[in-house]
Parts: structure tokens; C-alpha cells; sequence
């Protein structure tokens, strides 16, 4: 596979992205997954959780996929999610950026070197993933009119915040709501985005941003409460067991993750970041059999 980097987008000089291309494409149009990296975060970092850095091809079915890593805007913080309290209406940069670079994929041919020697992304299969902030940008994308072009989504260390839903929402056309989507989100309990981990802080369970999120989707999809699979991945030493609910049924599926005592982070066996970390876990490959299963994506 060939990692291009710094790649600018014809309609916006000042955007980048990288992405890798598979050496050896089953076909001519390949399914792409768009990952957008944490506020301040470092590009490589959520690339190597991706088996894209360092240098070498990513684990099956990852080395058949473009793989996409798109850079913030240099003019602004390194952030996805510009929404400010007292901002009067949603920002829509980041979201403009982004129907442009799935018009890049979808269009440009990237040369392979292998027997099929150009490959454009196929725009039914189009993936969107993020960590922390990247994660509020899945949520943003999720209940934008960008939705209907993307098919499968995965928020990790992120929930969706109750006071930007109004705001996301009124970015629709009048009368409509967001559609049913599948979803892959998962957060550690030990994150302050979880709940906070002072006494004198906390929350009830029912009134966190995840429990928020949850219902969300739940209601989103057409899914019942009483619905869910739920796995249990034992933590390599007692304390941070995986708890995955996965929730069928409805009108698209919805995957619930919980990290017990897990940190700000995207666990993966190779993950080095904040503490606690899952490293039993992988949230990449869990992420792409939840799309696999649930969202059309091919193998």
C-alpha cells in the first residue's frame, strides 16, 4: 500500500488529508473510511490505531480499503466542533470540507501499482470514524444532510452533547429529522466525558452523556430497550473489562461500548495513551465487524 500525504483538496488549497491506498484493490471502486483524529491530536497517532503508521500495510480487511485522514484547518484550533454557546447559528466549515473531500474520493483514481492500476472510492461505502473531538464531528456529520452519503459511523470517547442536538438539528430541512443510522459508540467510564469522577461531582447514571446518547439512538433507530446482545470482554487485569450492547431490531442496528475504569483513549493491543487502557481490546477491528454486520460493509 502507498500512504499519500498532504493531499489538497482543488476546491479548498488550505485543506488537507492523507490517505493510503491499497496496493492490490479487489475492484476499480473500494470502500473508504474517513477518520478524523482527536483536538490537537497528532494525525499519526489515530493513523497507527488503524495499522496505517508506522509505515507497512494494515491488517485484512483494512489493506483493501482507502483510508482517509483528514487534517483541521490550519487557521483555526486544531478542532472539529467549532459550536460556541453564544454562537447564533451551527458552523458548517468543517461540514462544506468534508462533502468536498467525499467528492475528491469518490472522483479522483489513485494510483495503485497492482494489477487493477487506478482506485476511486465507491460512494455507497463511504465510513465515517473519530476519536474525542474527531468523535464530535461523527455526531455533527450524523445529523447533518451529510448522513444520507455516508453509510456506516463509529464515535469513540465522544457522546453526543444534548445541547448542540437543537442546533445540529436545525441544519435539516424544515420538517425533517435525522435517519436511522448504524452506529458504533464507546467511551470509558474513568473519561470525564463519562461522568465525573469527583464525589462531589457526580451525576446520576441516567443523566450522563452516554445514557443521553443511548436514548438517542435507541430512538433514532426504532430500537427497543430490551433489545440488546450484550458481550462481555474480560480486562487483562480485572479492571477493564468491555461491555458491548448491541442493539437489532429496528431500522439499523446501534453498538453501545463501555470500558470500565478506561481513559481518554482508542484502545487497541498497541495503544500507549491515557490511562486506563483496554489494550485486551481492539476497538478498530470491533468497529469494522460492527460495520461488516450492520452496515453493507464488504470483507
Amino acid at each position: 500500500m502507498t500512504l499519500l500525504t498532504g493531499q489538497q483538496l482543488p476546491s479548498v488549497e488550505t485543506r488537507t488529508y492523507h490517505v493510503e491506498v491499497p496496493a492490490n484493490p479487489p475492484q476499480t471502486s473500494v470502500p473508504a473510511i474517513i477518520v478524523f483524529h482527536g483536538g490537537g491530536q497528532d494525525v499519526e497517532v489515530i493513523a497507527r490505531d488503524w495499522g496505517v503508521s508506522p509505515a507497512g500495510p494494515p491488517p485484512a480487511p483494512l489493506d483493501n480499503y482507502l483510508l482517509v485522514f483528514p487534517e483541521t484547518d490550519p487557521r483555526m484550533t486544531a478542532e472539529w466542533v467549532h459550536f460556541q454557546t453564544g454562537d447564533s447559528a451551527f458552523p458548517t466549515f468543517d461540514l462544506d470540507f468534508v462533502r468536498d473531500l467525499i467528492g475528491e474520493l469518490t472522483t479522483r483514481v489513485y494510483a495503485t501499482g497492482g494489477a487493477i492500476p487506478g482506485v476511486s472510492a465507491d460512494p455507497d461505502l463511504i465510513y465515517v470514524a473519530g476519536f474525542s473531538n474527531g468523535g464530535g464531528m461523527v455526531w455533527q456529520l450524523l445529523n447533518s444532510d451529510l448522513s444520507l452519503l455516508l453509510r456506516g459511523f463509529a464515535a469513540v470517547g465522544k457522546a453526543l452533547d444534548p445541547e448542540k442536538v437543537t442546533q445540529y438539528n436545525n441544519s435539516l430541512p424544515a420538517g425533517t429529522g435525522p435517519a436511522a443510522a448504524p452506529v458504533f459508540y464507546l467511551q470509558g467510564t474513568a473519561d470525564r466525558g463519562f461522568r465525573p469522577t469527583f464525589t462531589q461531582e457526580e451525576i446520576r447514571l441516567d443523566q450522563t452523556l452516554p445514557f443521553f446518547t443511548l436514548r438517542q439512538m435507541l430512538s433514532r433507530n426504532g430500537l427497543a430497550a430490551t433489545a440488546a446482545t450484550t458481550t462481555l470482554v474480560p480486562g487483562s487485569t480485572g479492571v477493564t473489562e468491555v461491555v458491548l450492547q448491541l442493539f437489532t431490531g429496528g431500522t439499523e442496528a446501534y453498538l453501545h461500548g463501555t470500558v470500565i475504569n478506561g481513559g481518554h483513549n482508542w484502545p487497541t493491543p498497541t495503544t500507549v495513551g491515557n490511562p486506563p487502557v483496554a489494550t485486551q481490546f481492539n476497538a478498530t477491528r470491533s468497529i469494522v465487524d460492527f460495520w461488516h454486520n450492520h452496515a453493507g460493509l464488504p470483507m
